[in-house]
């Protein structure tokens, strides 16, 4: 069945990209790396590669084709974005193990491609708003799976996407900025309350998932959605009184594991076991600080490093996953990354807040989810090892395409500023009319 649902994205998004829209080709791979058609419920299967390598072949077909269309544009993402790239493929190059190696630079390159590729074909804000229903809908079409086989089948096997549950949460609380923002930015009460009602199944699935980092993520980006649509006095309204009745009703296994949060490093043996991981992420960086352990190769050496080598354990960081993989030149270049997504994203709010003169545009929306989402990826990501999780390089390629909006909006208004000064300039000076004298 999952194959079959493949293999239908499949065949839609490549012949509407031949006939109609090539931006689908774009789409149709975000949804492929989202729902994971081809895979079974925990593990990688081989069709999904199948499915990879065809939107693969259809998108830089395109690319090439189109190339005049859909050139690209440079700026401060595009190097190291490339750099992050190659570094993946130097400490691949001094793996222990080569298959781990090889698989993760198959995913580095597919995240590679969708940046170039949503740089090169998205090229306005109305084409912008179809890539924020296509990666926020995939990840609804994973939401309703889950919520369907928890509450009608009673299944507890399915966990996302790719059979990981902190994973999954962590992709709920990213895409309930996109949802909120698409659903407020609608024409029309029934279309936004349609929209709206997404966020149930995100959100059910990132609780009900008992991540605990996909938990903070969520209240992270809730709260900063509330605190910057503040003039929406409603929405606050809505938001506090809802978390209430929500927080009244939550399961008693939801709230036991919430509340394991502040004393987990001292309890919980998962959480003890990342403080080990996060130790020998250190021993393998001082041990070979330029290329790390190798790509996909964190638990090769494992015991090596670890000060308990019998506690195996995944990072469980992004940061530290890099650091005991790639070394330093990796982590160097993805920090750079994180930190430049949000402080680019928020100068072009500013910018773009002062070309409207203040005013609440479809642009400022969009940049509010977009950074409302980066907070979903900083807050899970600190602790889950996803630092080559698509979604991410999705806001990157999206903030990259805003610092070319600025430059065309920002010609735009001085353009209509020099067509105003030169109206009133050839505007023809009414002189008074001379009176003369009254009657006598």
């Amino acid at each position: 069945m999952r194959a079959l649902l493949g293999y239908i994205i499949l065949t839609v998004t490549v012949l509407y990209a031949l006939t109609r829209n090539h931006r689908w080709a774009l789409f149709g791979m975000i949804a492929c790396d989202n729902i994971r058609p081809g895979d079974p419920y925990i593990g990688f299967g081989m069709e999904s590669v199948r499915f990879s390598i065809t939107y693969y072949a259809i998108g830089i077909a395109f690319l090439f084709i189109f190339a005049r269309r859909y050139r690209l544009t440079a700026d401060r993402f595009h190097w190291p974005i490339l750099l992050l790239f190659l570094s993946v493929v130097n400490s691949a190059l001094h793996a222990p193990c080569w298959g781990p190696a090889v698989f993760q630079i198959d995913i580095w390159f597919k995240m590679l491609l969708q940046y170039y590729l949503i740089c090169a074909f998205i090229r306005d804000e109305r084409e912008l708003r179809e890539l924020y229903w296509a990666i926020a809908l995939s990840v609804v079409v994973v939401a309703v799976r889950y919520c369907y086989g928890k509450f009608f089948t009673w299944e507890r096997r399915f966990e996302g996407a790719t059979g990981d549950r902190n994973e999954m949460a962590m992709a709920m609380a990213m895409a309930v900025p996109f949802i909120a923002i698409l659903g407020l930015t609608a024409r029309n009460v029934r279309h936004r309350m349609l929209i709206w009602s997404l966020l149930v199944p995100l959100a059910l699935s990132n609780v009900l998932s008992l991540s605990r980092g996909g938990m903070l993520g969520l209240i992270g980006v809730g709260g900063y959605l509330l605190y910057r649509l503040h003039h929406k006095r409603w929405i606050v309204v809505v938001g506090v009184v809802g978390g209430l009745v929500v927080l009244g009703n939550l399961p008693t296994e939801v709230t036991a594991r919430f509340m394991t949060i502040g004393r987990a490093s001292k309890t919980d043996e998962s959480a003890r076991g990342r403080l080990n991981a996060w130790d020998a992420a250190k021993g393998m960086a001082r041990d070979r600080p330029l290329t790390g352990l190798g790509v996909g190769n964190f638990l090769v050496y494992f015991r090596r490093y670890a000060p308990n080598p019998n506690s195996i354990h995944v990072a469980h960081s992004s940061f530290y996953q890099l650091l005991g993989e790639q070394g330093l030149p990796g982590v160097a270049v993805w920090l750079y990354l994180v930190v430049m997504t949000w402080v680019v994203a928020s100068w072009a709010e500013v910018k773009l807040q002062r070309l409207e003169r203040g005013a609440w545009t479809l642009g400022r929306y969009y940049l509010i989810a977009l950074k409302a989402s980066w907070i979903g990826y900083v807050s899970c990501g600190a602790f889950l090892s996803q630092e080559d999780m698509d979604f991410f390089y999705h806001l990157v390629a999206i903030t990259s395409r805003y610092t070319v909006f600025i430059q065309q909006r920002e010609g735009e208004v001085v353009e209509a500023r020099k067509r105003e000064l030169r109206e009133q300039a050839n505007r023809p000076i009414e002189t008074p009319a001379v009176l003369g004298p009254g009657p006598a």
